[in-house]
């Protein structure tokens, strides 16, 4: 990988995704929109391997009817997620606090993998540490995935 690449449609996007969640061994932070969930758990971005030895994953996605059965098996594969209501923007992606993606803000109601997309890879420490400064915070904010889900 280049020290700085810019993503430029979905499908690179999840494949880079893949690569990020595959190299992963520690830990995993990931801001996603409902449908971009969907989108990567369809195309088996999967971060069970790395729970399975023992890291942690965290995400924040919001949970409404169409996303309760994604969310669910993540849940069941160990993933610490969050819910923040009415998320629509961007995406963002990081592993063991250096690998990263993260995107501007999308029109994930009507994406679909041909689309074309503006996103940021980089392996550069920093850019990982400014997004997951951000990822906290919003952290924070967000209500635990099983109290939402007990919602429906």
């Amino acid at each position: 990988m280049a020290r700085e690449t810019i993503v430029e449609s979905v499908k690179d996007a999840i494949a880079v995704s893949s690569t990020i969640v595959e190299s992963a061994e520690k830990e995993l932070a990931w801001l996603l929109p409902g449908p971009f969930l969907v989108m990567a758990a369809q195309y088996n971005v999967q971060s069970k391997g790395l729970i399975q030895k023992g890291g942690q994953v965290r995400g924040i996605t919001t949970i409404s009817s169409p996303y309760v059965e994604t969310v669910r098996e993540l849940l069941d594969m160990g993933v610490d997620i969050r819910h923040l209501e009415n998320y629509t923007g961007s995406f963002m992606l990081v592993a063991d606090r250096t690998l990263s993606i993260s995107s501007i803000h999308l029109n994930v109601e009507d994406l679909s993998l041909d689309d074309a997309i503006v996103a940021f890879w980089t392996d550069d420490a920093d850019y990982a540490e400014y997004l997951l400064a951000n990822f906290d915070t919003v952290w924070a904010e967000g209500t635990d995935a099983q109290k939402r889900i007990q919602e429906f």
